[in-house]
């Protein structure tokens, strides 16, 4: 049975094509944006059941998911890909570890939605990190938005498993490139946040970087997060107001 595809399946298939994978929330989120989510729940069934997507149970677990069913995660099918000139994905999109990477991403993207929805910040600006692998060098995303009239720019490293000097790599170059201003680390555990802000402390980004965990941003947003520097103190990383900088809590070298 045939369909006519819609303006909002296009905009479906362009977002599932940015991250991958992503679970029902995320879409709805990503589509209306600010305002309240829309309910797509049956057109993303009815595109399945016509082939245009792929749907499967997440395979493990996933810590943050608190309803006893598995979450259903949703691809781009073979077809679709053809129709958005998407190309294969070079990800494994079967294997859980992938997929749980890449469904963090989207969910801050979705946390930071959630945000501006409350008036926290606005204009909000999301572009998604074009990665081959999960361990890339280059930032999972590039983030823009207001916060008091201020313009923010940030670049976001999810949970990274990589080496201390590569990390450094990919906050020197966005911020050099000038494409934020600055790098927020987003950890699983406290145990990982922890090495990660040892492994920095001394180099020539500690200044440039925040951290926080999964945890507590889902329990708190990103505005109300508890942001920590290299040096495990307090981050304040937004702007409070329009003459107040960012202030990280140490000093350290800056880009020139």
């Amino acid at each position: 049975m045939a369909i006519q595809l819609s303006d909002r399946d296009a905009m479906i298939f362009r977002f599932i094509e940015e991250h991958q994978v992503l679970l029902e929330k995320h879409i709805a989120w990503f589509i209306s944006l600010d305002d309240k989510p829309v309910l797509i729940r049956d057109r993303l069934r009815k595109l399945f059941y016509l082939d245009y997507l792929l749907c499967e149970r997440h395979g493990g677990k996933l810590p943050w998911w608190t309803t006893p069913t598995k979450p259903l995660v949703y691809m781009l099918s073979p077809m679709t890909r053809q129709i958005q000139n998407a190309g294969d994905s070079e990800f494994d999109l079967s294997d859980c570890n992938t997929q749980r990477h890449l469904l963090e991403v989207a969910n801050l993207r979705m946390l930071f939605l959630v945000d501006q929805k409350e008036g926290l910040i606005g204009d909000c600006n999301w572009k998604t990190g074009k990665k081959s692998k999960i361990d890339d060098h280059i930032a999972d995303a590039l983030v823009t938005f207001k916060r008091n009239g201020v313009m923010q720019k940030v670049s976001i490293i999810n949970h990274p498993t990589i080496a201390a000097e590569h990390i450094v790599s990919i906050v020197e170059q966005t911020i050099q490139a000038g494409n934020c201003d600055a790098a927020w680390i987003i950890s699983r555990d406290e145990n990982h946040q922890r090495h990660l802000q040892a492994a920095l402390v001394s180099t020539s980004v500690a200044g440039k970087v925040a951290f926080t965990t999964h945890q507590d941003i889902y329990k708190s947003g990103v505005v109300k997060a508890k942001w920590q520097s290299s040096s495990e103190q307090f981050a304040s990383v937004m702007t409070e107001t329009v003459a107040e900088p960012m202030s990280w809590g140490m000093t350290a070298p800056a880009f020139t």
